[in-house]
């Protein structure tokens, strides 16, 4: 199993690491891709890759981080994207849901993040809510030109088509299965077979009940904290959905997930 996407630099797994990594690798899950949110985690996202072979580094700028954003952090990202040849670039985004936020900086961050993962040939990990057409443009105006993810997508049908001429994927968390986001689901019904991607985003986006394998606490004292074992649970949740056995389920994101990244890992 492939988790497309999540945060191991999340101060609720702090000091538990090691002991998640263990439970992960005793599933079957193979790689995990951690995305930064901001300087101030990027650090403990190398950290995490150095110490963990299975570990793919991406670093970037959140939207919901974006007024934290220093005046150098450019010249940082590109330093990691050199020492690190693998890393992509992420989590990076637009969101018009956020309380506060800050619409025209966002774009310009994100057309910033979006040159240099051309010019350093590196995919994207995109973070987007009620921000679509705002993305298509940064899109449109920035250099990128190779495919890219869209992170946890709950976006309706209507753009489907569009993002996927565009070259996305769209990875798929486990929240989505809950009865009062299932609705998010219908759009799914419109994404090709050959761009499904699946991820925890842990520690959020929480599964329902029925699919948390691992109960997690978390170490900041924050209640249902999600446990990236639960990966699992995600897998077989898309396969009951999509009346699809696991074993296809798991081999379709394997390419699909190999084809991603492509002359990149």
């Amino acid at each position: 199993m492939i988790d497309s996407h999540l945060h191991l630099q999340d101060p609720d797994f702090a000091g538990k690491v090691d002991e998640i990594i263990r439970s992960l690798r005793a599933i079957g899950v193979t790689r995990l891709v951690v995305n930064g949110t901001s300087e101030a985690d990027w650090s403990e996202v190398a950290r995490i890759a150095d110490d963990y072979p299975e570990v793919i580094p991406c670093y970037g700028i959140h939207p919901w981080w974006e007024k934290e954003a220093s005046p150098g952090w450019r010249e940082t990202l590109r330093g990691l994207l050199e020492k690190y040849p693998k890393a992509g670039v992420g989590e990076v985004g637009v969101d018009r849901w956020v309380r506060g936020h800050d619409i025209d900086r966002q774009r310009t961050i994100l057309r910033d993040q979006l040159d240099l993962a051309q010019e350093m040939d590196r995919p994207v990990m995109i973070h987007c809510l009620r921000a679509w057409g705002h993305l298509g443009e940064c899109l449109d105006q920035s250099s990128y030109r190779r495919p890219f993810l869209l992170h946890s997508f709950g976006g309706p049908s209507e753009v489907v088509e569009e993002y996927v001429e565009r070259g996305a994927y769209f990875s798929l968390s486990g929240y989505f299965f809950r009865e009062d986001k299932k609705s998010k689901l219908e759009a799914w019904e419109s994404v090709p077979t050959e761009r499904i991607l699946l991820e925890t985003d842990a520690p959020d986006m929480l599964p329902p009940e029925k699919w948390i394998e691992f109960p997690w606490e978390g170490e900041s004292g924050r209640e249902a904290v999600n446990h990236p074992a639960n990966l699992r649970g995600v897998y077989r949740a898309f396969a009951a959905w999509k009346g699809w056995s696991e074993e296809k389920l798991s081999k379709q994101v394997e390419e699909n997930f190999t084809r991603f990244l492509l002359g990149w890992v």
